[in-house]
């Protein structure tokens, strides 16, 4: 059972979420898809694992080999520092790369959606400790419920999907003993609401230009 905790940990590792919700939208019959060729998708998804996933463990290697981390997983409040830090700077970073770029501004608003989100944790992580596992979880699923909701479309498997991933994320951050129940509920809550809120402001912002 440790094992199966163990691996549901590292397969929705936080750094991971981004690309597997910008695979989602790109890879799947969404509004959105149709509007990049097969060329554009594979860069989107090239630069975002790049800045998301390559660079982060890079990262993340280098603060262990100075003595910032004890381990990659960053397990204590005040290792995180670093890590939030530098991934909130490639987020912004990508935005800045993709902003000349012909795409959809829906992925750039997730990108920054979850910039913003790790932000949030971020700030949080001053206080307290709270699990990036279970806002990461909760960030994805408000960008897709938001695009449910937006689009009209009457399909929850994505929703009940995420939902499923929640539950199995939980699981394996409380049988691990890395959060207590009040930091994966608040995590996750933190990652929908704050997705979602970001997205509506967009949305508004956008049609009021």
């Amino acid at each position: 059972m440790k094992r199966l905790a163990y691996s549901i940990s590292y397969l929705f590792h936080p750094m991971f979420m981004l690309t597997y919700l910008i695979s989602y939208f790109l890879f799947t019959d969404n509004y959105f898809a149709f509007f990049m060729s097969p060329v554009k998708k594979l860069f989107l998804l090239s630069a975002v694992m790049v800045f998301s996933v390559i660079l982060p463990l890079l990262n993340m290697v280098l603060l262990k080999k100075l003595g910032y981390i004890k381990n990659m997983e960053a397990n204590q409040k005040n290792e995180r520092f670093m890590p939030y830090l530098s991934t909130i700077t490639l987020y912004i970073g990508l935005i800045y790369i993709l902003q000349g770029l012909a795409i959809p501004y829906f992925y750039k608003q997730i990108i920054l959606v979850s910039a913003i989100v790790i932000a949030i944790d971020f700030i949080i992580n001053f206080f307290t400790k709270i699990s990036a596992h279970a806002s990461g979880i909760g960030g994805a699923l408000g960008v897709i419920y938001f695009y449910q909701f937006v689009s009209t479309s009457g399909d929850i498997k994505p929703i009940c999907f995420c939902l499923l991933i929640a539950g199995l994320i939980g699981f394996a951050r409380l049988y691990l003993n890395e959060h207590t129940p009040k930091q994966v509920y608040g995590g996750f809550l933190i990652g929908l609401l704050a997705s979602v809120a970001c997205l509506t402001l967009l949305l508004f912002v956008n049609l009021n230009l």
